[in-house]
């Protein structure tokens, strides 16, 4: 398919990584804590490039011979975001509303870009000026219109922006700004001619005010380099952000055109076609997916006893609901004493699962199907960042998504651990006496946590102490000594307790893992949510049902979809296992 490529998507919110063993570390006095969710993670790493992205690079041949492969790896990530449920999520990420225009978010990122461009401008101006970032710049103007642009005008766009020559001039020590102008205007033109004819005359309006605005800082100037500067430095960012718009454009209508191929099963047929052009036929699976190799034999000496363990747990489940409708929370403690209270109507939350079990169907233990799901929910589980390199063949337009997973879980491990806590000091100081405010209470705190640990990027324990300390005042509201000591014993024990190694630890990460796979191997309906249900009320967190299974509801369609297109070479890799 011969289409334009759009602009890269938007990977779902994660938390950045940091180096740490542990997943908390209390920074003692004002230094602030380090992030708690981030140090789940065991390696630091940045969000890697989604698969089809643009990537800067000097040499044309290089460019022209990677573009038809790349305009179809884009097409297949369209493909698979459809498949998983994530058009409209897609789509909307293309529009800008007046709401995130003026949200904080939005702000952000406006002074962060002025803050760019202001340290350009400096660097410009300083008396031996650095020219390599407005070099970098060009090539990034030149490169995305060369992605929009046809085959046959790519000869022209080079010659028309030749780096090496634009380097030079830049370094001679006197801008040329005749030069200069005159790539800048080849670059609106050619954006011009990309976009629609309905906006064509619009944009060449737009683009003559900008020039004319250009020459007149120029004139105002003194001669000097100073006022080029600063021209020179407009029309670059004019150009970046017009081009930007023009490729969102570009999206929208490229998935117009693909709409017949995202219906049905046709989906599925070209992105089994396109992953066998890229890896060869099912028969070759065993020498060309490596990767995928090595993911599913790390879960295979597993899946007889995990799924042994799951029909036992779901055995127990349909007698314990034939012999009685209530089900009792067992009585567990942390180890500096006190219990926790079983949840009051936890089996009610989130009723709206009815009817989800055609959509996300329990796994009835066929081997592909099984090793499929247990093995992306292992790798969403995994402590260590997810990475492009290390990723199996078979998932790597999926990255973005399991590495959003992996972070959900790690969050839910965190406010689970933070709860225990929580509990264990109203308890100790017996702030509560019954199950009912005790339950209350956990859900209030539990949403604070939520929406703090969704908000803030780089949260910590200090801010999570501050949140539950809120919640264990009692009538100590007027004593901040005893207040702080309170505090500090939480952070003690939430410290210690988010060691990897810690008994704590261990024993909230295997409950929501055992949540997460009920879903997994149960279905997202009835059967998945009370296995689910059952997992986190063993540590007191059955609040984040919800949670849980909106992560392994990815997992699922991810599952399923991944089956639907690589279910042939999963066949053949078992088959040598």
């Amino acid at each position: 398919m011969d289409v334009l490529s759009p602009i890269p998507f938007s990977s779902p919110a994660h938390p950045s990584v940091a180096n740490s063993d542990q997943r908390g570390n209390m920074i003692e006095g004002n230094q602030r804590a380090s992030p708690v969710v981030r140090s789940l993670f065991g390696d630091a790493s940045l969000p890697p490039k989604e698969v089809g992205s643009s990537a800067s690079s000097s040499n044309s041949g290089s460019q022209f011979q990677n573009s038809g492969e790349k305009s179809a790896m884009e097409n297949e990530l369209i493909v698979n975001e459809v498949l998983h449920e994530q058009h409209q999520t897609f789509a909307g990420s293309l529009n800008v509303t007046a709401e995130d225009q003026s949200s904080m978010k939005s702000k952000v990122k406006e002074t962060m870009e002025k803050a760019f461009w202001d340290g350009i401008t400096d660097t410009m101006k300083q008396d031996e000026p650095r020219y390599d970032q407005v070099v970098e710049l060009m090539r990034e103007v030149r490169d995305e219109i060369c992605d929009m642009a046809p085959q046959s005008w790519k000869g022209e766009i080079f010659e028309a922006i030749d780096l090496d020559v634009l380097s030079q001039v830049l370094n001679s020590g006197k801008l040329d700004m005749d030069y200069l102008g005159n790539i800048l205007e080849f670059a609106l033109n050619t954006l011009q001619k990309l976009s629609a004819s309905a906006n064509e005359g619009e944009l060449k309006v737009v683009h003559q005010k900008l020039l004319k605005e250009l020459v007149e800082i120029c004139q105002a100037g003194d001669g000097s380099n100073h006022s080029y500067v600063i021209a020179l430095i407009k029309g670059l960012r004019f150009v970046l952000e017009q081009t930007q718009a023009l490729k969102q454009e570009i999206s929208k209508a490229r998935i117009k055109i693909m709409e017949p191929l995202l219906r049905g099963p046709a989906s599925l047929d070209y992105l089994k076609n396109a992953f066998a052009n890229r890896y060869g036929p099912p028969s070759d699976a065993s020498t060309a997916l490596p990767l995928t190799m090595r993911w599913l034999s790390s879960v295979w000496d597993s899946i007889d006893r995990e799924w042994l363990e799951h029909t036992n747990a779901l055995s127990e489940l349909t007698r314990s609901q034939e012999s009685s409708s209530q089900r009792l929370l067992p009585s567990t403690t942390l180890r500096t004493g006190g219990s926790i209270f079983r949840m009051s109507g936890a089996s009610n939350i989130a009723s709206n699962a009815t009817g989800s079990d055609n959509k996300h169907p329990e796994c009835k233990g066929e081997k592909v199907d099984l090793l499929v799901r247990l093995g992306l929910l292992k790798l969403a589980n995994e402590v260590s960042s997810l990475t492009q390199e290390a990723l199996p063949e078979t998932l790597k337009l999926n990255l973005a998504r399991l590495m959003a997973v992996q972070a959900q879980l790690q969050k839910i491990i965190v406010i689970s651990t933070s709860i225990l806590v929580l509990r264990q000091s109203l308890l100790s100081e017996q702030m509560v006496c019954n199950s009912a405010d005790m339950e209350i209470i956990v859900s209030s705190c539990v949403k604070q946590l939520s929406d703090h640990l969704d908000s803030v990027e780089d949260a910590g324990i200090k801010e999570i102490i501050e949140i539950l300390g809120t919640f264990a005042e009692g009538d100590d509201s007027g004593d901040s000594t005893k207040l702080q000591s309170r505090k500090n014993v939480m952070a003690r024990l939430l410290t210690k307790s988010l060691q990897a190694d810690d008994p704590i630890s261990i024993w909230v990460s295997c409950a929501v893992y055992l949540a997460a796979r009920g879903i997994m191997l149960g279905g997202s309906g009835t059967h998945g949510r009370e296995l689910a249900e059952i997992a986190l009320r063993q540590v007191g967190a059955a609040v984040l049902l919800d949670r849980v299974v909106e992560a392994a509801r990815v997992l699922l369609v991810a599952s399923t979809v991944s089956c639907g297109v690589h279910g042939p070479w999963y066949a053949h890799l078992i088959e040598k296992m």
